[in-house]
């Protein structure tokens, strides 16, 4: 068999025991002594003290004196080696940054992936990145080394002052003398050489050009892209998109780690008292691998398939002869000047494409709905007063003949993205429609533009969500029915601010997926709140979510009840877990059992499959579905993989860690993690796998929508309470 590596290195722990100072903890005490101390010490926080690790046996300060065994206390080890590769890369003259991980950006020329595009003078650069931590990995202690990029600015305002940029609304940045770039603010004036600055407390403070650079985020590199090459700049960014994404192809993403390691290998790098560093080379962890089979799924008459497609080409959806909006009518929202293209659209998304490989049939044929009503109402203006207008006039129409739209197209554009939420027409529409009750599909003008041969896939997801958005399955998921009733419960988030350095608010998005007849379906319970408030949210929801299925469920007394939380969070608190322990307390009937699985894409973890070296596109990439048991509570698993990659520059897939908290009742991890992988599956926004499980997907999606919504005037979530809310209407 064809070996599979980790980009993790095997450590090697010293044997003998070190003598270590331990002193109160306080965070000012902490970084005086590594201001004035940190040559010769090093110094790490543990719980409510600091421990004092000493090179010559000499300490800055007495405390209470401890041997400890490295290889008894991983976590001390761990800080050592990082303390020591600082060491090694600041001698270097090298700036390292932050410590989990450590950040190290190359100043090479030939490591700007930018010189051979827009040449070594362009004020932008996106540099190699690569980061170190540690992590245990099956009991034993690894390095893990990572390599990316990262978008660097070398010049500072002044330069683009100079050159004719406008610098008014962009966020800026300060450096220290360390390196260290810290946010500053938005350019609210200029006056000559002086900048006025507008801080996140709302103070104006003025600065000169020289002494700040613009921020290396994506609009200021993107707008300073248009404002050097014009027309060109679509061609420019999509190089430069390529660029990266192959530079973090696997074949190439292996190899730079290889060089580090090799580098760490050879050269002496010690921890603080002399001790060197070793790793070993990356061992064969094929036999710890496992790999999961694909998810079937069921549609009409109880028609099986592992591929969606095909399952509702032979079938038809799953709800095909139960659904109540057949024969639908349908307004259409567009610009007046765009009508004609809208109306070719629109007949091409009900009616299909002929020469299209899945979109044949349309709306209309692949999921079986009959003939649509369609009428288009038009905006003179692009304006929100205009949206609201039209979109109430197309309300009225309906509501006047007794009736209410089936479903909304609204044609928006893509730069309606940049405007306000109150001046947002997308917003708005969304929210007149909801307020009647009415699913709403967008649709961007750009995407018109489109050659009939790709506009078939989008017009093919946009189906599938529409029917999902008017309340019909196109399928669900066949699973291996359990001893338990089982809910699984996903939390999303989302960050709602007008820009950097406002009062953001953290909203929480809450949707229930649950099992019944061993299928998987998505309960209409959601909810969006800012963070103070989750856990009486989710309280409140679990508990009306439990009330409602035990009766649909007919669960008995005594019965197995089974909660399983999936989250992209940095650690459950104890807030939630107690939330879920009280709702528990009233159902005493019950045997109750629950998971707390928090799920990271940031982690730096790669596995590198040598079965797909010489693979077209995705070489190195491991195959969906691939698993590695990191631990009794952690499990690595690729919900992406080689053949889902659409080509050959698209980068190495990203797999994603499942972490099973303590304080869980249910631990098979395994069972556990094979469900996370069939509701990557479930997504009715796509017949392409998800990256992320719909538990997670959604429950953003939902945070998201509902964050935005509520900052209009006059929205009220409990307009989700009735039948829009009991369908897919986030999609």
């Amino acid at each position: 068999m064809l070996p599979i590596v980790l980009n993790a290195f095997p450590l090697k722990v010293p044997e003998w025991e070190f003598e270590v100072h331990e002193i109160p903890y306080d965070k000012g005490t902490l970084h005086s002594l590594r201001a004035a101390h940190g040559a010769t010490h090093a110094f790490r926080r543990q719980g409510a003290n600091i421990l004092i690790f000493s090179r010559d046996g000499t300490f800055p300060i007495s405390g209470k004196r401890q041997t400890i065994t490295l290889k008894d206390n991983f976590g001390m080890f761990y800080s050592l080696v990082k303390d020591g590769l600082i060491r090694h890369f600041v001698e270097l003259g090298r700036s390292p940054s932050n410590f989990n991980p450590i950040e190290l950006v190359s100043t090479r020329s030939q490591d700007n992936l930018l010189a051979s595009i827009l040449g070594e003078t362009y004020p932008f650069k996106i540099c190699v990145k690569y980061s170190i931590d540690t992590r245990t990995i099956r009991g034993h202690p690894y390095l893990i080394i990572d390599c990316t990029t990262r978008r660097v600015i070398k010049e500072n305002c002044q330069f683009f002052l100079n050159a004719g940029f406008g610098l008014v609304d962009r966020y800026v940045i300060t450096e220290k003398s360390d390196g260290y770039r810290k946010f500053l603010g938005s350019v609210s004036s200029v006056k000559g050489n002086l900048l006025s600055v507008m801080q996140s407390d709302g103070h104006i403070i003025r600065v000169e050009a020289n002494e700040v650079y613009l921020e290396a985020n994506r609009t200021n590199f993107d707008d300073y892209i248009q404002y050097t090459h014009g027309t060109q700049k679509d061609i420019v960014i999509e190089n430069i998109r390529r660029s990266v994404s192959t530079f973090n192809g696997g074949e190439n993403k292996k190899n730079r780690i290889e060089i580090l390691k090799n580098y760490i290998q050879t050269k002496f790098i010690a921890l603080i008292d002399g001790t060197r560093i070793e790793i070993a080379n990356p061992p064969n962890i094929q036999k710890h691998c496992l790999q999961m089979q694909k998810p079937v799924f069921v549609f009409n008459d109880n028609g099986e398939a592992d591929w969606a497609e095909k399952g509702l080409t032979q079938n038809g959806p799953y709800t095909k002869r139960t659904f109540d909006r057949n024969d639908p009518s349908i307004c259409v929202i567009c610009a007046q000047h765009d009508k004609g293209r809208v109306e070719q659209f629109v007949r091409k998304l009900l009616k299909g494409i002929s020469n299209s490989k899945y979109f044949r049939n349309g709306l209309e044929g692949k999921f079986t709905l009959g003939t649509s009503h369609v009428e288009v109402f038009t905006t003179i203006t692009d304006d929100a007063h205009a949206y609201k207008e039209t979109i109430e006039a197309a309300i009225r129409k309906k509501a006047d003949n007794g009736g209410r739209w089936d479903l909304a197209l609204v044609q928006v554009r893509q730069s309606f993205k940049k405007l306000k939420v109150t001046q947002s027409p997308y917003y708005l529409g969304k929210s007149l429609f909801f307020l009647h009750q009415i699913p709403v599909q967008d649709f961007t003008i750009e995407l018109l533009a489109q050659p009939d041969s790709s506009l078939g896939y989008s017009l093919n997801n946009m189906a599938l969500a529409c029917y999902a958005k008017m309340g019909g399955i196109p399928w669900l998921l066949k699973s291996s029915p359990t001893l338990s009733h089982e809910l699984v419960i996903g939390i999303g988030s989302a960050n709602i601010a007008q820009g950097r350095g406002t009062a953001n608010q953290r909203i929480m998005g809450i949707t229930t997926v649950f099992s019944g007849d061993g299928n998987y379906i998505v309960s209409n319970t959601s909810k969006a709140v800012i963070q103070k408030e989750y856990c009486n949210a989710l309280t409140s929801v679990l508990d009306n979510t439990i009330e409602k299925i035990q009766k649909r469920m007919n669960w008995q007394k005594g019965d197995t009840i089974r909660l399983i939380f999936h989250a992209q969070v940095k650690k459950f608190n104890k807030e939630e877990i107690e939330a879920v322990r009280a709702v528990i307390e009233k159902y005493r009937e019950y045997q109750i059992e629950y998971a707390f699985l928090k799920i990271s894409e940031d982690h730096g973890l790669h596995i590198f499959d040598s079965a797909t070296a010489d693979a077209k596109k995705g070489r190195l990439a491991p195959p969906r579905g691939k698993m590695l048991n990191l631990s009794k509570h952690e499990m690595l698993i690729y919900l992406i993989g080689q053949r889902e990659l659409r080509q050959d520059s698209d980068g190495h897939p990203r797999g994603l860690i499942l972490d099973l908290h303590k304080a869980s009742t249910f631990k098979d991890i395994k069972y556990l993690s094979a469900q996370v992988y069939n509701f990557a599956s479930h997504s009715w926004r796509s017949y392409f796998p998800n990256p992320m499980p719909v538990t997670i997907s959604y429950s953003d999606l939902i945070a998201r929508n509902l964050g935005w919504l509520n900052q209009l005037p006059g929205w009220n979530d409990s307009i989700m309470i009735g039948k829009i809310g009991q369908s897919q209407w986030f999609l």
